[in-house]
């Protein structure tokens, strides 16, 4: 069933069709959530408050099969709120997150067993210094980096410009390069784009 006939019967009076939306996305709205909050307590609570408000605003939703968007957009909104609340830092690393989809492992792509180690010493330290970027910066290259969001919906979801998103990519790109290389580790190995 369509997300737009859920949420028709959701609003025609068949308020139990609301757990077909949330067992569909749960899932996929806790790892996104998770990637920004890096806490899964404080992840189950966004969550829930996103389904929360999603179900009280759902009449609000013009466009009814926009809804995974929709909520995205909430829980995300969510998130923001609660780390410029509780100044938690981001962890881009999910151990449940299936390796070959991990951002940090599209860095470097050459396969020999030298090059294997120093590419993991590579993601390493490009996940401390994306961790320890400004909030503002982190955010934007997580939702870029590993929620793979084009930047209008990242210019969306933050109430900022484009140009903003572009140069809070390129700050942050920028400060992780010039970080490898003082550590010695971008001879040409940086392709983070």
């Amino acid at each position: 069933m369509s997300d737009q006939i859920l949420v028709d019967e959701i609003l025609n009076g068949k308020t139990e069709v609301y757990e077909l939306l949330i067992l569909k996305y749960q899932k996929q709205l806790f790892s996104t959530v998770f990637n920004i909050v890096k806490d899964e307590d404080l992840t189950m609570d966004i969550v829930q408050e996103a389904f929360l408000k999603a179900y009280e605003s759902l009449p609000n939703l013009r466009n009814k099969d926009q809804f995974y968007p929709w909520i995205k957009r909430i829980a995300i909104n969510e998130s923001l709120m609660k780390i410029d609340r509780n100044k938690r830092f981001v962890d881009m690393y999910n151990e449940d997150q299936d390796e070959d989809d991990y951002f940090f492992n599209s860095i470097t792509d050459e396969k020999n067993p030298e090059k294997e180690l120093l590419d993991e010493e590579i993601r390493r330290y490009v996940k401390k210094y994306v961790d320890s970027l400004p909030s503002k910066l982190r955010t934007v290259i997580i939702l870029r980096e590993v929620e793979d969001m084009s930047y209008e919906e990242i210019a969306d979801i933050l109430k900022i410009p484009i140009g903003t998103v572009r140069s809070r990519l390129f700050n942050a790109r920028q400060i992780i390069k010039e970080r490898l290389i003082k550590q010695g580790l971008a001879d040409g190995l940086y392709k983070v784009s």
